[in-house]
């Protein structure tokens, strides 16, 4: 593709972007999609308590987490499921992505294409720097190895009416809940499938993680959950709707969530606060240009001013400033705040800045 068509394609897609999160966030206010009655006044958020902000997870991780994804002969991801640990007395988690999702690598890319084998952690850095979790382990299986899966965990009749079926997320999860109980079981299975499945830990790490999950799957500790999403129609894709996918991961992944600077990419979210849909663009596109990534946050009340809000670390204040740079703010427009669990949150107001 030719580089000024793939400039524009680039484009396109930022402004589509930034077009149905504030559509949605309309949209919202009149149908009701946080569960309130059409027609309810509700209050702007404050900065720090945006559902944009994600937790801190505790010191002791305690819930882990598992992408498992599934190739198709030409190398494009046509299944995801991120899995995560139950904890005391917490269940664990079950999300499928779609394969449509846009996700950041840093541009908006549909999760399918992110599968190549020249970055074997593309897909799930994607994920993570998109929903905000910590991915432990990331399972790639190609066509041959998840029927080999079928063949090692099911019956002959069961594992021939997996592969003819469309419905993976229902057969991986009968796969795992009959993984031999023994490590090292497990363990030789795995191998067996050979280089058409690939892990991004070492085989012992990833046996204990599944059969950790296989425990909670045989004790239906694993709830089914739905990332909240919109379809695209003029890309044919899909992306999160910020509001609701923020609550949904910091309910089921509260204890794997990412914490300040540990993203392969800064994470940075992007709030619009009275700036234009081509504004919001343009600062987007500056920030990925800059190395970052970037995170749509839901539009909140109209400001005049712009500001970025770190975690209050030396670490955080320096990612700060970088933003403040590739947006043509000031040093003193980066304030510090407690509660944050993200890189930065840039609030874009209604003044121009010296992009």
């Amino acid at each position: 593709m030719p580089v000024h068509q793939s400039h524009a394609r680039r484009w396109f897609v930022i402004l589509i972007v930034v077009a149905i999160v504030s559509v949605g966030a309309v949209i919202s206010a009149f149908i009701g999609d946080s569960g309130q009655p059409a027609g309810t006044a509700t209050a702007s958020p404050s900065p720090a308590a945006s559902a944009s902000t994600t937790v801190a997870k505790p010191a002791l991780k305690t819930q882990r987490t598992l992408l498992v994804q599934v190739r198709n002969d030409s190398r494009r991801i046509v299944y995801s499921v991120l899995l995560a640990t139950s904890y005391a007395s917490t269940n664990g988690s079950r999300m499928q992505v779609a394969s449509n999702l846009l996700v950041p690598i840093p541009e908006w890319t549909a999760l399918a294409f992110t599968g190549d084998d020249a970055d074997t952690l593309q897909s799930p850095h994607a994920i993570e720097e998109l929903l905000g979790v910590d991915i432990d382990i990331s399972l790639v299986l190609d066509r041959l190895a998840l029927s080999g899966l079928y063949d090692a965990t099911l019956t002959p009749a069961a594992a021939k009416e997996a592969k003819a079926s469309a419905d993976i997320h229902q057969w991986i999860l009968k796969s795992m809940t009959n993984l031999p109980v023994a490590p090292a079981d497990t363990g030789q299975l795995l191998l067996s499938l050979g280089h058409m499945a690939r892990s991004s830990a070492p085989n012992a790490e990833l046996v204990d993680l599944l059969l950790d999950l296989r425990k909670d799957a045989r004790a239906k500790k694993l709830a089914t959950v739905t990332l909240p999403a919109r379809i695209v129609r003029a890309i044919g894709t899909a992306m999160v709707i910020p509001d609701a996918s923020a609550v949904v991961v910091r309910d089921s992944f509260a204890r794997t969530l990412l914490t300040p600077g540990q993203a392969a990419r800064p994470r940075i979210i992007l709030t619009p606060a009275g700036a234009s849909a081509a504004r919001v663009a343009e600062a987007t596109a500056a920030l990925i240009g800059a190395g970052m990534t970037v995170v749509p946050g839901a539009p909140i009340a109209p400001r005049e001013d712009s500001i970025v809000q770190t975690p209050i670390s030396t670490i955080s204040l320096g990612i700060g400033r970088r933003v403040a740079a590739a947006l043509g703010l000031f040093p003193q427009d980066v304030r510090q705040a407690k509660g944050y669990g993200v890189d930065a949150e840039v609030l874009l107001g209604l003044a121009p800045s010296t992009l």
